[in-house]
């Protein structure tokens, strides 16, 4: 079992929030042009000495005099130019301290109860070119949305973007002659799969929005690194092989991580291999399009094998015991000799992770992996042989 989650925000990934903080803008606490203006503003105190005669005394100003519409003047028009030089044009998109307004800029329906969302910033921003690039290579990451009603939050993963303007599948960033346009998002969007949550309260919330609503995000929350600094060898950083346990919305981080994996073999050359256990409430539902790439672009000549199953509520098709251990001996998980890391991740509902890997556990007020049980538990348990597997519950 590995212990690789962060913690929510501040504590989380502080360090992603450094990498990026020499570049303008960032800082969480900006310098208030207002407080500064009043204190270089404020009338010096005068001395009397006792030599000097006393001056005459003079008649107090009426309150229209030149002083009294000065220091305010210069309060508003700090302001004004504050304003209008620093937010016309944002630096960053989102940012993990505060929430920043988005707009709904299209609904895709992919069932009654389900959608992709796209939203963009409200104020037009420019982030560096390394800013996606950073966070994309990262690790698996989510935004947090708000429902302003209640004041409450959920976090959703965004689905890489570049699935959807075909960047992946260039034919030269097949060869490997650069992948630039995999972490280029110009218009700064975040699509999200959306499916509405019996007793949810931001689901129904967002599947109600329209285009032009505005709803507010903030992030990335950073739940699993890709590269993580506890592991000591640089060869064991790497991922080699993946089985991803994902129900409903959350086959989300396995389209994440997939990508980044397609990404990666254009660095190394390494090849990998990816099978996704999918289970659906219904097979009316459309099949997202970002996994539809991902099979077309899974087919091994990229370096990564994609293979996606597909389990319907509907049609009495479950995700079993049989089906992990196939998908974990195809694999062949846990004998990649210093290869690699093999890596088992489950991602759903509350009840459907207990049920496969077993419920998650608080310390000190942060949520943590917990104790590896459930089915998934129960295989790796009865392995007589093979090396290590990694379980992450998502």
């Amino acid at each position: 079992m590995s212990m690789f989650q962060r913690p929510i925000f501040l504590s989380a990934r502080s360090h992603l929030a450094r990498r990026c903080s020499p570049l303008p803008g960032f800082s969480p606490v900006a310098r208030n042009p207002i407080a500064t203006a009043r204190l270089s503003t404020r009338p010096r105190p005068t001395t009397i000495h006792p030599q000097q005669p006393p001056q005459p005394q003079s008649r107090p100003r009426p309150f229209y005099t030149t002083p009294f519409f000065t220091i305010p003047t210069a309060f508003i028009l700090g302001y004004v130019t504050y304003t209008f030089t620093t937010t016309s044009t944002i630096p960053y998109p989102i940012n993990p301290y505060s929430f920043t307004p988005h707009v709904i800029t299209s609904t895709t329906p992919l069932s009654p109860t389900s959608s992709l969302i796209t939203l963009s910033p409200k104020q037009p921003s420019t982030p560096p070119p390394s800013f996606w690039a950073i966070i994309n290579s990262e690790g698996l990451w989510s935004v947090q949305i708000k429902q302003p009603q209640l004041q409450i939050q959920r976090e959703y993963t965004p689905l890489p973007e570049t699935l959807v303007n075909g960047g992946a599948g260039d034919d030269q960033a097949a060869k490997g002659k650069g992948r630039r346009d995999r972490d280029v998002n110009p218009d700064n969007q975040l699509t999200i799969f959306v499916r509405a949550v019996d007793g949810g309260e931001v689901s129904p919330y967002l599947l109600s929005r329209k285009p032009g609503d505005v709803v507010e995000v903030r992030g990335p929350v950073v739940t699993y690194t890709f590269r993580p600094e506890e592991v000591s060898s640089e060869q064991e950083k790497d991922i080699r092989n993946v089985v991803f346990i994902a129900g409903g919305t959350g086959v989300s981080p396995a389209i994440q991580l997939t990508t980044y994996l397609l990404s990666q073999y254009t660095k190394d050359g390494k090849k990998r291999q990816v099978k996704i256990l999918f289970a659906s409430k219904t097979a009316g539902e459309k099949v997202l399009p970002q996994i539809q790439e991902l099979q077309r672009l899974g087919d091994g000549s990229r370096g990564v094998q994609v293979s996606i199953e597909y389990f319907y509520d509907d049609k009495d098709t479950f995700i079993k015991k049989p089906d992990i251990e196939t998908a974990v001996l195809g694999l062949d998980m846990g004998n990649g000799g210093g290869n690699g890391r093999d890596v088992i991740m489950v991602s759903g509902p509350e009840g459907f992770v207990n049920h496969f890997a077993g419920k998650k556990g608080w310390k000190d007020g942060l949520e943590t992996q917990g104790v590896l049980g459930g089915v998934v538990g129960e295989i790796l348990k009865s392995r007589k042989q093979g090396g290590k597997i990694e379980v992450m519950k998502l």
